[in-house]
């Protein structure tokens, strides 16, 4: 029985890699296998290719002070975003954040609870922190009469399928299916990094990172240096992208004041190359068409 199972299983993979091209919900008849079924680059936001279309991302948010600002700004230049928040991040002071950011259109997402790992968690931990923080995004949605049918998730640090006892997108399938009655939430990874968490950049430098890997022209990266002393720096270097994807879902933190001034700058910039910043349950591998993903809460 061994080997047809494993030859079942190679075929639906097969399947599985196909159907990420449109979606990137878990797929329901598939069993992952840790270690085995990892990776990033089957799961770049294909559609986007060379659309000139942009989703703006923020994470490890509510900032009491940053995510108020940026949402100033959004409102002022009319975009939407997506914020994966961390639900550990939320109390009776920033509530008021969350409801802005519900009733002014834009998406509210899960970063995780915590930022741990997902990877050096246990399944149970896992498990449950998933649970929880999709629930509480759950209840949030409630209080504030959204009607976001969205249940995205981004793993901290992009850190999947790499602990050998379980696979992150099962428990993914097992979770939804007792909040929702049906695979409702999505991951989402990245395709334009802004590197807007390396101090040496300035607002301009991060916004010309997203900005080059939709249109070419200069971009910024670090090089690790270890010095005598054995400490880490970051040497900021800058490269040419002469093949630029042409759009994508682009990575930001609205931790950081540098990001917020950046976000801005793209904006105007965007808008002055006829670069559209779309909303991300617009776009193709995001959609929630043909699902109700009503929570049983």
């Amino acid at each position: 029985m061994i080997k047809p199972i494993l030859a079942a299983a190679s075929l639906v993979l097969t399947v599985n890699t196909m159907a990420a091209v449109e979606k990137q919900f878990p797929e329901n008849n598939y069993v992952y296998r840790p270690k085995v079924d990892t990776g990033f680059e089957q799961y770049r936001t294909k559609s986007l290719r060379n659309s000139n279309k942009v989703v703006l991302t923020f994470d490890d948010g509510p900032h009491n002070t940053r995510t108020p600002k940026l949402l100033d700004m959004l409102k002022r230049e009319n975009v939407k975003a997506t914020f994966f928040i961390l639900t550990k991040n939320v109390n009776a002071s920033n509530m008021y954040i969350i409801e802005r950011i519900l009733k002014e259109g834009h998406i509210l997402a899960s970063h995780d609870h915590d930022h741990d790992n997902n990877n050096g968690e246990s399944e149970q931990v896992f498990r449950d922190e998933l649970y929880d923080t999709v629930s509480m995004i759950e209840s949030l949605k409630r209080k504030y009469n959204s009607n976001q049918i969205s249940s995205f998730y981004r793993f901290p640090y992009g850190a999947y399928g790499q602990n050998k006892f379980y696979h992150h997108f099962n428990i993914m399938k097992d979770v939804s299916d007792r909040i929702y009655g049906e695979n409702c939430i999505n991951f989402a990874f990245w395709d334009i990094d802004s590197a807007d968490w390396l101090v040496q950049l300035s607002p301009k430098q991060i916004a010309q990172n997203v900005l080059a890997h939709v249109v070419g022209g200069t971009a910024y990266r670090h090089k690790v240096r270890r010095t005598i002393f054995g400490n880490t720096k970051y040497e900021i270097k800058k490269y040419k992208i002469n093949h630029p994807i042409g759009g994508g879902v682009a990575l930001l933190h609205d931790i950081h004041e540098r990001s917020i001034e950046a976000a801005e700058i793209f904006i105007k910039e965007a808008k002055k190359q006829n670069i559209d910043i779309v909303p991300l349950d617009e776009v193709d591998e995001f959609s929630y068409r043909n699902k109700s993903c009503q929570s049983l809460l």
